[in-house]
């Protein structure tokens, strides 16, 4: 059964803009004739930026050039990833992902499922340990990415949700979700970062964040409510 959509945020935060939550990195693919970005944010592991009295002007977005990903167009299988993250126990997770995506392996010890194209990918990380629910550790992510967040990138908080869903095992599972878009150098990138409580876990489990363009937020949308639905560790 598929997540609740996000509500959007209105008000002050949405007049919030958004930083880095981390490092992602560009995909292992062949790169297409457009250039990648070398970098998006993860909900992991934030990074240090340099204070600066003088920040940089603001970047305006550069057109991507790529058709939008259709939710249409999308078929769903079952994968089954082993993730092996420094300091935490070993999991294997399975999880519903788009056909035709590929599997490759962060330095971080992450996951990382990308498209075929390399500009569209599912990153997906165990939590350890497993104490907070869904909602305190979205909450807690909000300030490191403001915290992280270059200036010139200009990101914003587009909204955030907690939601009490169906999982594919007929169970229900707590999932809180921040989205956010940023401009790491040339296009503007739109991030869904989902905290996921398993069934049988009082606490978030499991973290991923689905990457794409802002032409493909429908398709973004069905991505992710697939792999909050479905996602699932294995004894």
């Amino acid at each position: 059964m598929r997540v609740k959509r996000v509500v959007l945020v209105g008000g002050l935060l949405l007049a919030t803009v958004l930083g880095v939550a981390g490092g992602y990195y560009a995909g292992e693919l062949t790169k297409p004739p457009h250039p990648v970005s070398s970098g998006l944010p993860a909900p992991l592991g934030g990074v240090t930026i340099s204070p600066s009295t003088t920040p940089l002007p603001r970047k305006t977005p550069k057109d991507n050039g790529y058709e939008a990903l259709l939710p249409e167009d999308l078929k769903f299988h079952w994968q089954t990833y082993d993730v092996e993250m420094p300091d935490k126990p070993p999991a294997r997770l399975r999880m519903r992902v788009p056909v035709g995506w590929k599997e490759s392996v962060t330095n971080k010890g992450e996951i990382k499922v990308i498209d075929p194209e390399g500009v569209r990918w599912i990153r997906l990380a165990t939590v350890y340990p497993v104490k907070q629910s869904p909602k305190l550790r979205r909450d807690q992510l909000v300030p490191s990415v403001q915290a992280n967040v270059s200036y010139e990138d200009t990101l914003k908080l587009l909204g955030q949700s907690d939601d009490t869903v169906t999982g594919t095992d007929g169970q229900s599972r707590r999932v809180s979700v921040l989205r956010y878009s940023y401009i790491p150098e040339e296009w503007t990138r739109n991030v869904i970062v989902q905290y996921v409580a398993t069934s049988g876990q009082a606490g978030a489990n499991v973290e991923m964040s689905i990457t794409g363009l802002p032409q493909d937020q429908k398709a973004l949308d069905r991505i992710a409510e697939e792999a909050a639905a479905s996602v699932r560790p294995l004894d």
